[in-house]
């Protein structure tokens, strides 16, 4: 499916999501270490396009998949990293949206910037979306 417009923005998946104790003190065991090659080969290719009216959730490398879905407004946002996502720069996104949000965000690179950009499309309580960023 070919798109003519551009994305208003572009969240991309982080790889550190990939990267556990687990599999860092086990790496000396092959398995775990093509699992974990495996993982962020797949997060490498999980994007998530926000347009003005819709979102396109990419993934794949292989085999492709591409979910377009409604993008009526947002409620709230809130950021959840621990402390390895606070070191890396990735987190899960919270969103609480007009409808049904099934769009995953979680392991997002550069929550924060993503927070900004939903708090732009913000539903204020007239029914419109903010015209200003708002950052908590």
């Amino acid at each position: 499916m070919e798109h003519n417009t551009k994305a208003d923005y572009i969240a991309k998946k982080s790889a550190w999501k990939a990267v556990t104790l687990f599999r860092i003190l086990f790496a000396w065991l092959v398995i775990p270490l093509i699992i974990m090659i495996a993982d962020i080969i797949k997060l490498k290719h999980q994007t998530i396009e926000f347009y003005d009216n819709y979102i396109i959730q990419k993934s794949g490398v292989i085999a492709k998949s591409e979910r377009k879905s409604a993008f009526m407004g947002i409620v709230s946002v809130s950021v959840n990293q621990s402390i390895r996502g606070r070191i890396f720069n990735y987190g899960d996104i919270s969103v609480d949206a007009v409808g049904k949000w099934d769009i995953n965000t979680r392991g997002i690179a550069n929550p924060e910037s993503l927070k900004r950009y939903l708090n732009t499309r913000m539903v204020t309580t007239s029914g419109y979306r903010n015209s200003t960023i708002f950052v908590a």
